[in-house]
């Protein structure tokens, strides 16, 4: 078992001082703001970027820009973060002193050397920070990145969303107001995020993207298809190592190709050097089938959140990945929009983590509110999800809603807790249940339970439900995204879309159902009085009705269900009118206390 070393601040340490850190799949970059000015950390070869390699070789461990002075860099560790999408506790390393390790323990020795470089810059030691990721990460990553940074020496104050700190820095930075568009496409993920900015409030109305689309990807398809063209080989077909090696070359050739029109690169083909000329049409067309899909996710962003474009502001471009032109030529032919690209895409998120964990330590007058990814709600009679907070809901968030009973005497209810998109419960994720006992034995839908939902801006969930006329009640506390997979995270929004139609038309038969079977319950308490009040015809009449509407509830037409319930209720009419008769007889001529 190792031992975590944990350092307490000293005298040479500033309290009140928060490094912003953006743990990239490509790059990451730390900053920090001190003595009333913003800082970039500058590591020890002047930059800011700081590549997210490792590498492990012969009892050293080198980092960073120092690994790419090496003559085998192209067997360092790359994009370690997207492992944090799976098993992060895998054993799938090495390190310099042949210890088999996690990509936890890798994350880790990576933390301590930003934090390092960070102290070497600064002079003097830090602890507090504040680390961005993705907006799709769900609880299980995110608490991955923050055990990753514990063990390295932090105190992680706060996990901001990368859309979120790049638009937190632009709009405190530029003064920004109005509604925007944050299109992040960094190495491992695409996040987009729909922000209001508005004077002191940074409000978060959607979110949205694939935790598993990014650069990385582009440099797949990138590389295969270069490869297949003009040196006819199939890069799916050759060894894991050799892979590795062509990724991180047109990695390169990528970045290149940013500012120039095309490259020539000398390429290893078996035993001999080839020479080969590669251009912009080449990237472009190895990976537009990606764009459009980034595209088409912005496209579903705005439309999930009733904006129209005409009502946004504009895009602001984050994450290296977006400084293809291309990705540029897209969003102005398909959104028609103003394009922000006067902060650097590869630095802004770093900023906003800076600037919010600044804020954290010194208090501020601006507020961040974030959004809850997926609906939570309640199950309702005939296995229905009662949505209570819906997706993109600001949070923290508190709503409730005033339920009852649908049986005669129910003295008991079981709250099951849902998590999800779908009309029906056993389509949803059951997230917890508790009962609230004690409820007054009443006629069905007499007693009022008022349910609260209250989320916190952690994802913990406290549900409360209370029978208003007893004061008694029941509570649970639950964590909405424990081990939730990011992929399972977007199929849940993804198959609600895809069956929209059947979900609706499957809630309203078993609406219609509930409506019918709560009707034959009254009409059966009432026997007595039908019998008493009504002709033989009526009663005829309305026990035929009853028959027919037995019959048909079990099938699965709505709208033959609500027809014949209609008819019986139209069939009970007369029986009502005369019962409503008798009862106000019953009462004329007596006084109130009397009544009661």
């Amino acid at each position: 078992m190792n031992l975590i070393n944990i350092d307490e601040p000293t005298k040479q340490s500033d309290a009140n001082i928060c490094l912003g850190i953006d743990f990239g799949t490509t790059n990451s970059v730390c900053s920090i703001f001190i003595d009333n000015q913003f800082k970039y950390i500058v590591d020890s070869f002047g930059k800011k970027l700081i590549p997210t390699l490792i590498l492990y070789e012969s009892k050293n461990k080198f980092f960073g820009n120092e690994t790419l002075e090496k003559k085998n860099f192209l067997k360092s560790i790359f994009s370690i973060k997207r492992n944090f999408i799976g098993d992060f506790d895998e054993i799938k390393y090495e390190d310099n002193e042949k210890n088999k390790v996690s990509s936890i323990d890798v994350s880790k020795d990576f933390f301590i050397y930003l934090k390092e470089q960070s102290e070497k810059f600064l002079n003097k030691k830090v602890f507090d920070c504040v680390i961005t990721v993705p907006a799709y990460f769900d609880e299980k990553a995110r608490s991955g990145i923050m055990r990753a940074a514990f063990m390295a020496g932090f105190r992680v104050r706060r996990l901001i969303n990368e859309p979120t700190a790049a638009a937190f820095a632009y709009g405190l930075e530029q003064r920004k107001k109005g509604i925007y568009f944050v299109y992040d496409l960094g190495g491992g993920t695409f996040d987009v995020s729909l922000l209001k900015l508005s004077k002191g409030i940074f409000k978060v109305i959607a979110t949205g993207g694939d935790p598993k689309l990014g650069g990385d990807d582009f440099d797949y398809l990138f590389a295969k298809n270069v490869l297949k063209e003009k040196l006819n080989l199939n890069f799916d077909k050759f060894p894991d190592e050799e892979k590795i090696k062509y990724l991180k070359l047109f990695k390169i050739i990528k970045e290149k190709l940013t500012d120039l029109e095309q490259v020539e690169e000398e390429i290893r083909v078996n035993t001999s050097n080839e020479k080969i000329i590669i251009n912009t049409n080449d990237l472009n067309s190895s990976v537009e089938n990606l764009i459009d899909k980034t595209i088409n996710i912005s496209a579903s962003l705005l439309n999930e959140a009733e904006t129209e474009i005409e009502n946004v502001d504009g895009f602001i471009l984050v994450g290296g990945s977006s400084r293809m032109k291309l990705i540029s030529q897209k969003i102005k032919k398909n959104f028609d929009t103003k394009i922000f690209n006067d902060i650097n895409p590869d630095l802004a998120v770093s900023k906003g983590a800076a600037l919010q964990g600044y804020e954290l330590l010194n208090g501020s007058e601006n507020i961040l509110l974030d959004v809850t990814p997926l609906s939570l709600g309640i199950e309702t009679m005939g296995g229905l999800m009662e949505k209570i907070i819906s997706r993109n809901s600001p949070i923290p968030a508190i709503k409730e809603q005033t339920f009852t009973t649908h049986e005669n005497g129910q003295t008991a209810l079981k709250i099951k807790v849902l998590q999800g998109e779908r009309e029906t419960s056993s389509n949803n994720r059951v997230l917890g249940e508790f009962i609230l006992s004690n409820i007054l034995p009443k006629p069905a839908g007499i007693p009022r339970i008022k349910v609260i939902f209250s989320l916190d801006a952690d994802g913990i969930l406290f549900v409360n439900a209370k029978d208003e006329e007893t004061g008694v009640e029941s509570d649970i506390s639950l964590k909405t995204n424990e081990n939730l997979d990011l992929s399972e995270m977007r199929s849940i929004v993804e198959s609600s879309i895809v069956n929209a139609k059947n979900d609706i038309d499957q809630r309203m038969v078993i609406e219609a159902k509930i409506k019918a079977k709560s009707f034959l319950n009254e009409i059966e308490s009432a026997k007595k009085d039908i019998e008493l009040l009504c002709t033989k015809n009526d009663i005829n009449n309305i026990n035929d009705n009853i028959n027919m509407l037995k019959k048909v509830l079990n099938s699965n037409n709505c709208d033959l269900i609500n027809k014949h319930v209609e008819t019986l209720n139209k069939s009970t009419e007369d029986f009502a009118q005369k019962r409503i008769e008798k009862n106000f007889s019953g009462i004329v001529g007596k006084e109130i206390k009397e009544i009661s």
